[in-house]
Formats: C-alpha cells, structure tokens, sequence
C-alpha cells in the first residue's frame, strides 16, 4: 500500500485554501441576502415601507424620518430613495435605538 506523505507547508497550504473556501462561500451569501432584503423594496419608499423595513409603528416612523439627516424627496411629500435610507440607517443606528 503507497504510503502518502505530505509536508508541513502542503498541510498549511490546505487548510488554509480550506478556510478561504468557507470565508468566500460566507460572504457570498451575506451578500445574496442582503441584496435581497434592500432590493426588495422600490426605488422609492412609502411610510409603509419604512415601518416594514425598521419593524415599527407607522407612529414611530413620523419620529424616525422628523429627523432633519433622515434622507427625503424634496418634491413629494412623505416619499425617501431607497438606497439613502439603507445608508442613512447603517450610519444612524444609534440614534434608531434610542427612538425606537
């Protein structure tokens, strides 16, 4: 029977291409997901659409978007671009705590 040997650096080599695999696979699928959760939403978001993405009361989205950072469409009232408020509340989770 051939007897297998490998080196300390071919072990290395291995498992290191072993965990890269995972790390890759990992965060191809954080990726999916949250392309999947953001982009769900139209373009354009409704209050509706707020209380649904944040899970809050429609009450407590007039507090979360009276916030002057809170992004807005300047010309239609109650309307927010979708990828501003994702930024806006990766940006402002803190604030989003103490509100909520």
């Amino acid at each position: 029977m051939p007897q297998t040997t490998m080196t300390f650096d071919q072990i290395e080599t291995e498992f290191l291409k072993m965990r890269l695999e995972k790390l890759i696979q990992s965060a191809y699928e954080k990726g999916v997901k949250d392309g999947m959760g953001c982009f769900s939403y139209p373009p354009v978001l409704r209050n509706s659409h707020l209380a649904d993405i944040l899970q809050i009361a429609p009450t407590t989205v007039i507090k979360v978007t009276s916030n002057p950072s809170f992004p807005r469409l300047k010309n239609i009232k109650g309307r927010y671009p979708r990828d501003l408020v994702f930024e806006w509340i990766q940006e402002n989770s803190t604030y989003l705590k103490e509100v909520v």
